[in-house]
């Protein structure tokens, strides 16, 4: 892990390297001082030596030039002295033998002087392998045929005694402000972080949960923030405070809910279960936050749903002895999961009875309604009803035969619903073609007398629409939609009732949609109408009461799909009213 420094150590390197930048620039502009006025002074120096070297040349000649070179020499013992004719031969020279020398026109300083008379510069000297400071002036020397030129060099690195000179005080100096930049330093890094390590400290001890506040002392900017930090630990008090009592009210709520509820985290340890979680699973002991799950629940079945994919799941787990019911629902949540868990004991009891019920009370009401049938088709053969002073009892008896036959008609269907809930898909199974059963249908509902003229379209494929399933309840599904289709478009305004069935290919299903150009159904109403003994409001079996029966043949019509791995809802139809679309799976289903 990188380690990053302290604000201490920071501010000291930082106050460190500006003290090293401040004496290197210091050190730059001094020595470029002294060095320029250095070089100065010997360029000075040679100015003087070679104007007093030119009178004497230009008064006593050769003898005079060679005279003044062992003076320069005996002087300037580092010096030279060089004198050149005209064409850059050497005369003579001070350090080398002048017949062996090279010809020295092409120097720079030898240049300007024959030029302008008189030359300065300071160059490296590749024979001499150093820095050299040149004067150079033109003079006239008897005797020698015309003009020359007397060169005066001084080594560079005879100046190095500068760098002594002003390294040593400037050293000393360097180290005298260093110490004190130091001390300064440590006294300023006192002053500000002392403060700020109180600040520290309130904040560690605030972390671990102590009610203190931070320190404020006389500087202003630390006050202001001081300040501003009690301000946000007064806020973040509050805050957790509200917190709290929101998790609390959060944790009583979700303990008196009628349904268990238990949160993991990530590794399957608890981290709430409220007390109807408890009772169902059987926990004696309230479990603390952390326990593994697994083994306070010691549910195999609800441990299992912990780590699969969010779903819910009729579970029974034995207590005490007796088997529960349960519905299981899981949820992913960022943290963990959570697990519902719903009683449904008692529900299942209530619904297994009210089947019960319904299958007996069914066939208890077969009897005597076969028996009043029987008496009444008895009356009506009477020779008595057909005359003309009885045509009123006759009509009676008539209209109750018809009483008789939808109260029977409710109780085969209240029986059929039943067993259709109870009874699981697997007798009964064959291959259904389902546009010769629509059609098979459609022919026995043109048959019924109607209001209107009616036409009934079927749209199938050619090769057909294979489906497997129980032939009479697929049958009875599709007659009880054709029939709600028929009823209501012979209500609608149209003159003409219209039915289209359309049977279509949704890859491993197929998809049945049956269109009527009746009143349709209020998007409010369309989940209302599949529930026992409920049918649209507004827009169609209220509006005319010959219009729908006892609200049971669209419950029976979903239960069918759904037991055969399907689907039933409604839509909005193309034709104006309603659009029921069935959906069958093409292969052969499993057991419900």
């Amino acid at each position: 892990m990188r380690r990053t420094l302290s604000l201490r150590k920071k501010i000291a390197i930082l106050m460190s390297a500006a003290v090293c930048a401040t004496a290197l620039a210091a050190w730059c502009i001094v020595y470029g001082t002294e060095r320029s006025d250095r070089v100065a002074e010997t360029n000075a120096m040679l100015s003087r030596n070679i104007n007093l070297i030119a009178k004497e040349v230009e008064k006593g000649g050769e003898a005079a030039l060679r005279e003044a070179a062992e003076r320069w020499t005996e002087l300037y013992p580092d010096g030279r002295l060089t004198a050149v004719d005209a064409g850059g031969r050497v005369l003579l020279d001070t350090k080398a033998d002048a017949a062996k020398m090279e010809n020295h026109y092409m120097r720079g300083e030898i240049i300007a002087a024959f030029t302008e008379g008189e030359a300065s510069e300071t160059r490296y000297s590749v024979t001499q392998k150093a820095w050299q400071i040149y004067a150079a002036k033109r003079m006239l020397m008897p005797g020698a045929g015309g003009a020359c030129v007397v060169r005066l060099s001084y080594p560079f690195d005879k100046l190095s005694g500068l760098v002594r000179k002003v390294v040593r005080p400037f050293a000393k100096y360097f180290l005298l402000a260093l110490l004190l930049v130091w001390g300064a330093t440590c006294w300023l890094l006192r002053v500000i972080m002392e403060p700020l390590d109180r600040l520290s400290r309130s904040a560690k001890m605030i972390a671990i949960g102590e009610d203190v506040k931070f320190p404020v002392n006389d500087c202003e900017e630390l006050s202001a923030l001081a300040r501003s930090l009690n301000s946000m630990r007064e806020s973040l008090k509050e805050k957790g405070e509200e917190t709290r009592q929101r998790k609390e009210e959060l944790s009583q709520l979700v303990g008196a809910l009628p349904i268990g509820v238990i949160l993991i985290d990530a590794e399957k340890k608890i981290r709430y279960i409220n007390g109807e979680a408890e009772r169902i699973c059987g926990v004696k002991e309230t479990p603390k936050e952390g326990d593994q799950a697994e083994a306070v629940l010691q549910q195999p079945d609800v441990c299992d749903m912990f780590g699969g994919p969010d779903a819910s799941r009729r579970l029974s787990i034995l207590k005490e002895g007796y088997p529960l019911s349960v519905e299981a629902t899981t949820l992913s949540l960022p943290r963990g999961r959570l697990v519902m868990l719903q009683d449904m004991t008692e529900s299942a009891r209530l619904e297994e009875a009210r089947r019960e019920f319904l299958v007996d009370a069914g066939h208890e009401f077969q009897t005597p309604l076969a028996i009043i049938r029987a008496g009444l088709e008895l009356l009506a053969s009477s020779p008595l009803m057909e005359k003309a002073e009885n045509a009123e009892d006759a009509a009676t008896i008539k209209s109750v035969i018809s009483q008789q036959e939808r109260i029977s008609s409710l109780v085969d269907d209240l029986l059929l619903l039943s067993r259709l809930e109870a009874e699981p898909l697997r007798v009964g199974i064959d291959e259904v073609e389902l546009s010769a059963l629509f059609s098979e249908v459609r022919d026995e509902l043109l048959e019924l007398p109607r209001q209107k003229e009616t036409e009934v379209t079927i749209d199938a494929p050619k090769e057909g629409a294979f489906a497997k399933g129980v032939r009479q309840d697929l049958r009875r599904a599709l007659s009880n939609l054709m029939e709600n289709a028929l009823k209501y478009s012979q209500a609608a305004a149209a003159e003409k009732a219209e039915i289209r069935v359309r049977i279509g290919d949704a890859g491993d299903k197929w998809r049945i949609t049956v269109d009527d150009n009746g009143p349709g159904i209020a998007d409010n109403e369309k989940e209302v109408i599949f529930e026992r003994f409920r049918r649209g409001d507004s827009h169609r079996a209220r509006k005319d009461k010959k219009c729908g029966g006892y609200g049971l043949g669209l419950s029976i019509a979903r239960r069918v799909a759904e037991r055969h791995g399907g689907t039933l809802t409604v839509e909005k139809s193309e034709l104006g009213g309603a659009c029921f679309v069935l959906t069958l799976p093409k292969e052969k289903v499993d057991d419900a």
